[in-house]
């Protein structure tokens, strides 16, 4: 029963810490304008949301429905355009190349500190 009220206590000056902290926060002027910066910030967000709003209203989503068919469209083309196994081919080589040049690097690193510490 103690903890619970001392939680609740805690809780309590927490959110009444918050609520002065958002009060002199709405109270600034940090550009010294004469606005209060809250004010200009919902002012934008405002404006925003009216200028989304006027974009949406006027797209035409039957014409960017029909784009997206098209791109999707030239996807498929594209795709269809490889020979999957060659693709798979040069792949292939790639990773045994890859491998190979990543093992002669090691190799060279090892000759490489091998023959430095021959010379000192």
């Amino acid at each position: 029963m103690f903890r619970r009220k001392l939680t609740e206590v805690a809780v309590d000056s927490f959110t009444d810490y918050l609520k002065e902290r958002f009060e002199s926060l709405k109270q600034l002027d940090l550009d010294k304008d004469g606005q209060k910066d809250v004010d200009q910030i919902v002012a934008i967000v405002n404006r925003a949301g009216v200028a989304l709003k006027d974009s949406l209203d006027s797209t035409d989503f039957n014409q960017m429905a029909t784009g997206l068919e098209q791109v999707v469209s030239g996807v498929q083309l594209i795709k269809n355009s490889f020979d999957a196994v060659k693709v798979q081919a040069v792949a292939k080589e790639l990773k045994e190349g890859c491998t190979k040049l990543a093992e002669l690097a090691q190799l060279g690193i090892a000759e490489m500190k091998e023959s430095q510490g021959q010379q000192s």
